[in-house]
């Protein structure tokens, strides 16, 4: 057990509830101990030191934790083990259901058959997005075209991020601080990797500290969001586990009430706005403390609720040993007297330097903060490019298993292979007796030659209609290559094809309205889609006349006329157009 950490076993506690020490009451420098529950911490940027008070928390809690870099620029986590960033993408109605709530902001109700048409038979969100396209296109009312349409549009702002990033599929995590740099992400593709990484956490895993950045993004008031929707989820079930939410937020102001409510430690740092000085006043109790105190706070220095205690605290910091953190909530310290011992215990409780990693191996010591924020950066840079260079061989390794797997069977089914003709060929040549010479063999081949000029009759030989055969192989191979080419067509094509083969030949003015609805501009997308269509062979565009033809039968007579009869090129041309159906 950590030096810090403790079991309670007072009244009105689980006998198993952790305690560890949080810091010092100011004034006393009494310690202050706070259970491991569901946490929300609040502060101003760089002014409270909330970053390290959760980095002193989870270092005494001895658990692992998760924590996410959102914004460029941010100074914490950063001397902390990086993990790849996790994201399992769904389909399932209920997954995209979340999403539609947090673009549209309310819950849905009648929406939800709309949802189920558009993910059916699909298994990644790019599928959704075709399927929504679509589908929008087709459709008749506002109601389900406004659904679609906001719908279409957020998975045209994270479809393409998906697609950017490589995501494991796994987490494997370290006691302590675990980070994932989501910065050169979107806000969108922020959400979806914290809620998924939730998700995996309540599923799998126990006795989890994740860390919620910039709640008032992510756990907003007034609208909802993946992270917002699942937190609800995460709180209710993930105590009973040992998992638990740190929500970390400049302010109360912007916060959703709902996980608030189930937090049962507040750690309040300074603020400075008058509003929200009052929300810090009416969460303690007006009468317990004054406004100037709590715009007066100094770094370190928290009120904290810790069940139904409230105290004044200094946050004992990870690696400050405990009689300096005293005198500092004692007055007899600065805050930044204090700050020399981070990282570096007491002589008692010293360790010794960690061999350096990363680029600072070949740099000199930094002289100034400025160069400490380059190497940093640097290092940051290189853990993410040896995360991409670790997923890479994870992938290769297990290609390179496959391959060896596959060799070995076909290696094996060579070795079982024997013909036909080697059979018989074995059955046909006598085994050779003790004392066979050269001059027996000579003998024995003379004998068999005159059998043969003897007794040869005419051979008979069996007529095989090679034409035909090769015919077939011509016809069968041709065919599908060109069906694989329909398959690979994207939805949206595929339809306007189908509305071609019906009308045998229409106007590309009348084909536009019909698959987008109204008498708009023609877009160059659409452009693109009769151009892959005529690249498979099934219409054709003249640009004269500005008409569409379907064309699939003609290109078949033209190529595979002189081989194949009417009826076998119409045969072929039936199955290819099948093609577009949708699977049954």
């Amino acid at each position: 057990m950590a030096p810090h950490t403790i079991k309670s076993f007072s009244a009105g506690e689980s006998m198993g509830e952790i305690k560890i020490l949080l810091g010092f009451e100011v004034g006393t420098g009494k310690e202050v101990h706070m259970s491991l529950h569901h946490t929300v911490i609040t502060g101003m940027t760089q002014l409270s030191g909330k970053t390290t008070t959760l980095e002193a928390i989870i270092s005494r809690a001895n658990r692992r934790a998760i924590a996410f870099k959102t914004k460029r620029g941010e100074s914490g986590f950063n001397s902390y083990r990086e993990i790849p960033p996790f994201f399992e993408e769904r389909a399932d109605w209920q997954y995209v259901s979340t999403l539609l709530e947090a673009v549209m902001r309310e819950s849905l109700k009648f929406e939800r058959p709309w949802i189920m048409k558009a993910t059916q038979g699909t298994k990644t969100l790019r599928e959704v997005y075709e399927n929504v396209q679509m589908l929008r296109a087709e459709a008749t009312k506002s109601l389900p075209e406004n659904v679609y349409t906001a719908l279409e549009q957020y998975l045209k702002i994270v479809v393409p991020q998906i697609e950017k990033f490589r995501f494991s599929k796994t987490l494997n995590l370290i006691d302590g601080i675990n980070v994932m740099d989501l910065t050169e992400m979107t806000l969108e593709l922020q959400a979806l990797v914290i809620q998924s990484t939730m998700e995996y956490v309540l599923n799998n895993l126990h006795e989890t500290i994740l860390i919620v950045p910039e709640a008032w993004e992510h756990i907003p008031q007034g609208r909802n969001t993946p992270v917002k929707l699942f937190a609800e989820t995460f709180i209710r079930k993930g105590a009973a586990i040992g998992n638990y939410l740190f929500i970390d937020s400049q302010d109360i102001a912007g916060i959703d009430k709902m996980p608030l409510r189930q937090c049962n430690n507040w750690i309040l740092g300074r603020q400075r706005e008058g509003h929200e000085v009052e929300r810090v006043r009416e969460q303690i109790g007006r009468n317990k403390i004054d406004a100037e105190e709590i715009r007066s706070l100094p770094l370190g220095h928290f009120l904290a609720i810790l069940g139904d205690d409230v105290k004044k605290v200094y946050v004992l910091p990870a690696g400050v040993p405990s009689k300096i953190g005293r005198r500092v909530a004692m007055g007899e310290m600065t805050v930044s007297d204090a700050g020399k011992y981070m990282n570096n215990a007491s002589a008692e409780e010293e360790t010794p330097p960690e061999p350096q990693t990363g680029i600072r191996r070949f740099l000199p010591a930094p002289t100034s903060d400025r160069a400490m924020r380059r190497i940093e950066e640097l290092d940051m840079k290189l853990a993410r490019r040896d995360n991409e260079i670790a997923l890479l061989r994870t992938e290769l390794d297990g290609l390179r298993t496959e391959l060896i797997t596959s060799t070995a069977k076909l290696e094996q089914l060579i070795r079982q292979q024997e013909t036909a003709e080697q059979r018989a060929a074995k059955s046909q040549v006598p085994a050779v007796r003790p004392g066979f010479t050269v001059d027996d063999l000579n003998q024995l081949i003379d004998q068999r030659m005159h059998q043969i000029i003897q007794y040869d009759k005419p051979t008979v030989f069996t007529q095989v209609d090679v034409s035909g055969r090769f015919k077939e192989v011509v016809k069968e191979r041709y065919i599908r290559e060109l069906g694989i080419r329909i398959r690979g067509l994207p939805l949206q094509t595929i339809h306007a094809a189908m509305v071609v083969h019906e009308r045998k030949a229409v106007k590309r003015g009348d084909l536009y309205s019909f698959l987008h609805g109204g008498n708009g501009r023609i877009t160059d997308d659409f452009y693109t889609e009769l151009q892959k269509l005529e690249d498979v062979r099934l219409v054709v565009y003249s640009k004269e006349t500005g008409v569409v033809h379907w064309a699939l039968g003609e290109y078949l007579k033209r190529e595979l006329g002189s081989m194949y009869d009417e009826a076998t090129i119409k045969q072929a041309e039936e199955y290819l157009a099948s093609l577009l159906l949708p699977p049954s």
